[in-house]
C-alpha cells in the first residue's frame, strides 16, 4: 500500500510539472522580444472583453530607456494586456518596469507572459521573474547578440 501511495504522489508531481509555464533564460527573453524597454505605466484602461471571459486592457507605457528595438526614450507604447488570465502581468499605473515586448500590428504584447514583465522597486532593484538580475546583465546580453546580416539576392540575367 505504501508503494502505491508513493507511486501516486510521484505521478501527480510529474503531471503537475507540465502545467507550469516554461521558464526562459535572460538570453531567450532578449532574443524573443522585439523591444526591451525600461519605463513606467502611465495608464491602464479597460478596452473590452473576450468571449471567453478575460477583460482586455489598454496600457500606456512611457519609455525612459530603450535597450533593444525601435522604441525611443520619451515615446509612449501601447500595450495590450488581459485581466483575469493566469500568469499575465498585472500592471499598476505609476509603477516602473523592464518589459520584454513583441510587436503585434499597432500595439505591443508582453513576451512570454509574466516572465517578460519585471517590476522595479523603489531602490532600483528588479523584481518578479527578474529578481537578482540587473539592467547591466540585460544590456550585456543585448550586446552579445550577433548583428543581423543583410540578405543578398542572387543576381540573374
Amino acid at each position: 500500500m505504501k508503494k502505491t501511495i508513493i507511486a501516486l504522489i510521484m505521478a501527480l508531481t510529474a503531471i503537475g510539472g507540465y502545467a507550469m509555464i516554461e521558464t526562459l533564460s535572460i538570453e531567450q527573453l532578449v532574443q524573443g522580444a522585439d523591444v526591451v524597454v525600461k519605463g513606467r505605466i502611465t495608464a491602464v484602461k479597460p478596452a473590452g472583453k473576450l468571449p471567453e471571459g478575460p477583460e482586455i486592457l489598454a496600457c500606456l507605457f512611457e519609455v525612459n530607456e530603450a535597450m533593444k528595438g525601435e522604441a525611443k526614450a520619451g515615446e509612449n507604447l501601447k500595450i495590450k494586456n488581459y485581466r483575469g488570465v493566469e500568469d499575465m502581468p498585472e500592471f499598476s499605473e505609476g509603477t516602473t518596469y523592464v518589459l520584454f515586448l513583441k510587436k503585434n500590428e499597432n500595439h505591443y504584447e508582453v513576451f512570454n507572459s509574466i516572465q517578460g514583465s519585471w517590476p522595479i522597486d523603489e531602490h532600483g532593484k528588479l523584481q518578479g521573474m527578474g529578481y537578482g538580475k540587473t539592467i547591466e546583465q540585460i544590456k550585456a546580453v543585448i550586446d552579445s547578440i550577433p548583428l543581423k546580416q543583410p540578405r543578398f539576392e542572387p543576381l540573374t540575367l
